[in-house]
């Protein structure tokens, strides 16, 4: 059986007077956004399974505070770069980094290019996933924006639940604002694939409170329960 897993994310971003922008990520998978110059974005991610009993493998992953920032900025060049502290885990931190050239840079046609790495640990062949990846971004008129890039890891440690190594893939993204419901409403969803913890179906909304702070709630469906941590591991995922 997958795992269906709520998400709750709190997104507060440290810059008066910015309006509040997409996570960097979609909902799992990276997305095209960057943290602008000189500005600071905090989040809290927590998941958690729904409606199951303990008994049948009710479980919590780590909870996730996060603290990305944007670095530099000249228009068609954008890096930013963060820190991630799960707990509880052994080794809870972990590093990020994303380089982008938003859509239009060059052109009117010319989509989003953005590549970076997440979930680099600090220690060796335990919680150094180590995530490149690589993508692309357009968005279609009212319709939306999509992504698709791909991406690889650590080959010791993205398995799948037999133990074969499954660590790199493909992923797609949607994500739109929802105007005619409401200005502040946003929808994502996206795809990892890989049968390694990695691996999910994804989707979500979000709320933005005001232009500094929103909040994002949905479903995570893992390829394959059996390889994802939760808290009792007591590690880092």
């Amino acid at each position: 059986m997958k795992k269906i897993c709520l998400f709750s994310s709190l997104f507060v971003m440290l810059c008066a007077g910015t309006v509040f922008a997409t996570p960097a990520n979609i909902i799992r998978v990276p997305s095209a956004d960057v943290q602008p110059y000189g500005t600071f974005h905090l989040d809290l991610d927590t998941q958690t399974t729904m409606f199951r009993n303990q008994k049948k493998g009710a479980t919590a992953m780590p909870t996730t505070f996060g603290l990305t920032a944007g670095f530099y900025d000249i228009g068609s060049f954008q890096v930013e770069g963060g820190i991630d502290v799960r707990e509880p885990t052994n080794e809870p931190v972990s590093f990020n980094l994303k380089m982008a050239m938003p859509e239009g840079a060059f052109n009117d046609w010319a989509p989003a290019v953005f590549a970076g790495g997440f979930d680099f640990g600090t220690d060796i062949d335990n919680t150094d996933y180590n995530l490149v990846y690589i993508g692309v971004a357009k968005s279609i008129s009212f319709i939306g924006r999509f992504t698709v890039g791909a991406f690889t890891g650590n080959t010791k440690l993205l398995k799948d639940a037999n133990g074969k190594t499954d660590s790199s893939s493909v992923f797609f993204g949607f994500d739109t604002r929802l105007p005619k419901i409401n200005e502040k409403l946003w929808f994502g969803i996206d795809y990892m694939g890989t049968d390694s913890l990695y691996g999910a179906l994804s989707f979500g909304f979000a709320w933005s409170f005001s232009e500094n702070a929103a909040l994002t709630i949905g479903y995570i469906n893992f390829t394959e329960e059996r390889v994802v941590p939760t808290r009792s591991d007591v590690m880092t995922w």
